[in-house]
């Protein structure tokens, strides 16, 4: 049976993904810390479109202009995770793939929704379908972990699995089904977190932390067929609030707002409400904005569960 034939040009969205429940355990030898979380990821993203090249590969990355926070791309080409997720892919190969990338990102730096991980995640699945390499999603989320934690979960997500336990150092990810009508108010401060600063806080805070993330009420959490309004759980939250004051005092204009629990997601800086449906969340929605000023997305979590 012969190959299929590349394709000329795909689109790929890059879904943003929320830790719904993050357990976190002491950092190990290599200074690393271990992780059980319930990642998802959700209908808002960033939008990457590729297209095969002659010869040489070039990149044009930008935010978009209806960004729900306006944005600029201030660092090097070569720092971008896209751009270092083609490199390794071509490495991986032993030979050159070209591509013309255009990358519009909505998805706010340092926002803890996993952005740049998500346009390395797009960036290693589309080319391989750009070019029918036909790699297994496997080979590509071992790949994925050289790039960063999020990065393999991401890879599934666009596989097919967008739910999913993950543990370990990011590269463990067991598939779980969600209910794709959980509906997440995503709300954007407009600080930028550092994620090694705040994990930094979570040892100062943490220093009794357990060598192994405790995963039992993450998969709780997960299985339960329901999620409350309470029921996410972060423990870098704290941490997170320590270290930037400012994100815990927007927490609470937003809880004394709605009147809500107000979660934080992952290491910071977008804050996010469960919503009851599209209709109540686009209300809540509605009135942090009026309320606070802040901009927000309702995003709905997508469905499926792939192997």
């Amino acid at each position: 049976m012969s190959e299929s034939p590349p394709h000329a040009q795909i689109a790929l969205s890059c879904p943003a993904k929320v830790n719904l429940a993050l357990s976190i355990a002491r950092p190990g030898a290599a200074g690393l810390h271990p992780i059980a979380s319930w990642m998802v990821a959700v209908h808002f993203g960033d939008q990457l479109t590729l297209r095969r090249a002659e010869h040489s590969s070039c990149f044009d990355i930008a935010f978009a202009d209806d960004a729900p926070v306006a944005g600029r791309v201030n660092w090097p080409l070569e720092k971008d995770l896209a751009f270092r997720a083609h490199a390794m892919l071509e490495r991986h190969l032993g030979r050159s793939l070209p591509i013309e990338a255009q990358l519009r990102k909505r998805i706010p730096t340092g926002a803890g929704l996993g952005g740049g991980s998500s346009d390395a995640a797009a960036m290693l699945v589309g080319v391989d379908r750009l070019f029918s390499l036909g790699l297994p999603t496997r080979d590509l989320m071992s790949l994925a972990a050289g790039l960063g934690s999020d990065v393999p979960f991401l890879v599934g997500a666009l596989r097919g699995a967008p739910s999913a336990i993950v543990t370990g150092l990011g590269g463990q990810v067991e598939p779980v089904a969600a209910d794709s009508m959980i509906y997440l108010v995503l709300i954007f401060t407009e600080l930028a977190c550092d994620t090694a600063v705040v994990y930094r806080s979570f040892d100062r805070l943490r220093p009794d932390a357990p060598e192994v993330a405790d995963a039992e009420p993450v998969r709780a959490l997960a299985e339960a067929g329901f999620l409350e309004q309470d029921g996410p759980f972060n423990d870098l939250a704290a941490a997170a609030t320590a270290a930037y004051p400012e994100l815990g005092a927007v927490q609470k204009r937003v809880r004394e707002a709605v009147n809500l629990p107000v979660h934080v997601t992952g290491s910071g800086s977008t804050l996010f409400v469960v919503g009851a449906g599209d209709t109540s969340s686009k209300l809540i929605a509605r009135k942090v904005t009026q309320e606070t000023g802040l901009a927000t997305v309702v995003a709905r979590v997508m469905g499926g569960v792939g192997k």
